[in-house]
């Protein structure tokens, strides 16, 4: 997993911050304490792995802040991935948000493994990934033009469980490697014997054994069972076998029931045929007396309604009522016809009268503003003084006055006039208005029975003519009538005759229900007999096919028996002192190689460390451990009893070594190492040499990073993060 670009919002100390790692081998992060370079890898730790060295989420949101977001890119495989992690603060468990996303293939983009070293014994690189700053996280074009692609999952864990597959290592195995956090460098020097086998392990990749270990115990599991239903078959099967004779005996039996019953069944059968024929006969004849009855009441049912048609017929035939009621009943219509003609002229009167006191109330309502200029007018002349008219502005003498008052007055006047004689008349008209609507409202309910009379006239006239139809088919009832009474009378004799038939048949039949019951009884006894029969005869049989199961049975079960041996071997060679306990065997060589290599160039070869994977018990047994032996020029020592600086070595010394075996492995492709503080527990001389050992294993890593607030450190590194702690939030500037 190689860094190609880190973007924050709201993270920690962060606001908005973007950090592209384009360029960079070697770096070194620098800043204040409490600025946010340890923030940085808790952001890189957070977005892949949900996890980082706050215990809650919560805790990493930006102070005064409700959500954050951690954008990270990397190279992986010939890929670039970018995992998108969300989180809202004060939500409960599903308020974050994880997208997982792929560009195109990498083309040539990795910075070369090696190349000459530079100032301070440290090496730059050559050309590096595409940066994709600038790219939204919802999709769009990376640096080297090919397009994002989710491949997340619906749902979160299984989204996280992509990324750790791709990645081949958990949040522990990683920090317990090559991410050196701040105050965890011992992570995997203080864990237990148990726990530092269990990381080794994680590193190895040697959690497949287990799945083999799992397998093979659910194998032996399932043979067990196997086992345990073949045995509790063969205990039937020779439970079974010991009541042979007892299944023999019962067949014998059966057989002569089954014999003598048969002799009986063919006795009772031929007297039970017998009386069989005698009872057919019979009915053949209540078969015939059935029909009989069915007819002769289907006849007087028809007969009876051929007489109420006649009758109906008869009683429609008369149409001489019907024709007066109508010719009443058309001459009522026509006189309400014209009826109608007077309702229609006295609406259009109540129309006229009803616009006429409309225009009339109209009038008088302009008449009444239109006095009161003139009574203005008036007022205004009568009290004016002066020789000007004071409506005109024109020389005014008293006669002309006087004749001005007398005008108005006049037009007032006649506007009085006319607005009485308009009251006048709408009073007059109200009464005309009243008897009209009482002249309108009789005729109304007089011409309310016209819609009745109509369809009296057309029931009339139907009825007429059903009248007619009916006096035309009294002939052909009449002809009905006769046939049915003919065909009644000759089916009531037939009947008399079967009837007579049918005792005399009775007579001569005997006590059949008694020789059906005796052949019923005789039959049931002989079906019963062979049923046992055959239920005996299958059990012996069963028995023999068991007997015959029982060697294929045992054969089966040694084959079983063979198996379960195999995968217990198996189970053994996969458990934890099999082939894991070699493989780690194997890897503790690697490991102190690689670990004292280190440690000899960062102590001047001042330092050894060992592991010892067995152990004495108080017993004298053996049993599997992890302990790590550390020897100076003083001699062998608990790891406790070193000075910080030195356990820093080691812890050093060790998670190079793991990073290295882990990245040489088929599991992990680890190809950055980050280093969080540790140098302040250092002197000068172990500083030097711990910069020294980096540069050693630079060509084993594409990225590495180291973090120091040390101000003297910052200069032995080719490339400087700077992170500074701004009143709106940490800012990262690359120098």
């Amino acid at each position: 997993m190689i860094p190609l670009h880190l973007k924050l919002t709201n993270f920690m100390p962060y606001r908005t911050a973007e950090l592209n790692f384009s360029g960079i081998h070697i770096g070194c992060l620098t800043g204040d304490n409490g600025a946010g370079k340890s923030s940085i890898l808790d952001a890189i730790t957070w977005a892949l792995w949900g996890r980082s060295r706050s215990k809650r989420d919560d805790e990493l949101v930006h102070q005064g802040q409700t959500e954050m977001q951690v954008e990270f890119t990397f190279a992986l495989g010939g890929n670039v991935y970018r995992v998108v992690r969300a989180r809202k603060a004060g939500k409960k468990s599903g308020a974050g948000a994880l997208d997982f996303q792929v560009s195109g293939p990498l083309l040539n983009h990795l910075p070369p493994s090696g190349g000459p070293p530079f100032a301070n014994g440290t090496n730059r690189g050559g050309r590096d990934l595409p940066s994709p700053v600038g790219v939204s996280s919802d999709g769009g074009k990376d640096g080297d033009g090919g397009s994002w692609r989710t491949i997340a999952e619906p749902q979160m864990n299984a989204t996280q469980q992509k990324i750790i597959d791709l990645l081949r290592l958990d949040y522990d195995t990683f920090i317990n490697s090559a991410f050196l956090l701040q105050g965890r460098a011992d992570e995997f020097t203080v864990k237990t014997a148990t726990e530092r086998k269990k990381v080794l392990a994680d590193v190895l990749g040697l959690d497949i054994w287990d799945q083999y270990e799992m397998r093979a115990k659910e194998k032996v599991a399932s043979i067990e069972n196997e086992l345990r239903l073949i045995d509790l078959r063969l205990n039937e099967i020779d439970t079974e076998a010991a009541r042979k004779p007892q299944f023999e005996a019962e067949v014998a039996v059966a057989q002569k029931a089954v014999i003598e019953l048969g002799d009986r069944l063919r006795e009772a059968e031929a007297k039970y045929q017998q009386a069989q024929q005698a009872q057919r006969s019979l009915g053949m004849l209540d078969a015939q007396l059935a029909d009989l009855v069915k007819r002769i009441a289907q006849a007087e049912r028809e007969l009876a309604s051929v007489e109420r048609d006649l009758n109906l017929a008869q009683q429609k035939a008369d149409d001489a009522p019907l024709a007066t009621e109508l010719a009443d009943t058309q001459a009522h219509i026509g006189a309400l016809a014209r009826r109608e003609v007077v309702r229609d002229e006295l609406r259009q009167r109540k129309s006229d009268l009803g616009e006429e006191a409309a225009s009339l109330r109209g009038q008088n309502e302009r008449l009444v503003p239109e006095v009161e200029p003139f009574k203005a007018r008036i007022a205004l002349l009568e009290s004016s003084t002066e020789p000007l008219c004071p409506t005109c502005g024109q020389p005014l003498t008293v006669e002309h006055r006087q004749q001005v008052v007398a005008e108005l007055n006049s037009e007032v006047e006649a506007r009085r006039h006319l607005f009485r004689e308009n009251k006048a008349r709408l009073e007059a008209i109200k009464p005309e208005v009243t008897a009209v609507d009482s002249e309108l409202a009789a005729l109304e309910s007089e011409l309310r029975s016209l819609p009745t009379l109509h369809r009296r006239a057309a029931e009339l006239q139907a009825a007429i003519e059903a009248a007619r139809v009916a006096a035309k088919s009294i002939a052909g009832l009449e002809q009905r009538r006769s046939e049915w009474q003919s065909a009644l009378d000759g089916d009531r004799e037939k009947q008399e005759a079967i009837a007579a038939q049918i005792g005399a048949a009775r007579a001569g039949l005997g006590d059949f229900a008694a020789r059906q019951a005796e052949y019923d009884r005789t039959r049931a006894d002989e079906a019963r007999a062979r049923q046992q029969l055959g239920a005996a005869e299958q059990k012996l049989a069963a028995c023999e096919a068991q007997l015959q199961q029982r060697e294929a049975k045992r054969a089966e079960r040694k084959q079983w028996a063979e198996e379960k041996g195999l995968y217990e071997e198996l189970r053994l060679a996969f458990g934890k002192k099999g082939v894991p306990a070699m493989i780690i065997e194997a890897a503790i060589p690697e490991i102190e190689d690689e670990a004292n290599a280190l440690l000899t160039k960062i102590t001047s070869g001042r330092m050894h460390l060992r592991f010892d994977t067995q152990r004495e018990t108080v017993k004298g047994d053996t049993v599997e451990t992890l302990e790590i032996k550390i020897a100076d020029e003083l001699g062998t020592r608990p790891y406790e009893n070193y000075s910080g600086g030195e356990q820093f070595r080691v812890n050093f010394a060790i998670r190079i070594a793991l990073s290295k075996l882990l990245a040489r492995r088929a599991g992990a492709q680890l190809q950055t190492l980050v280093i969080d503080e540790g140098f302040g527990a250092l002197d000068s001389t172990g500083r030097d040499k711990l910069v020294e050992a980096i540069n050693v294993v630079q060509d084993d890593f594409q990225r590495i990073l180291v973090i120091t607030h040390l101000d003297e450190l910052k200069d032995a590194f080719p490339v400087r993060i700077e992170v500074t702690k701004m009143a709106n939030g940490s800012q990262i500037e690359v120098v």
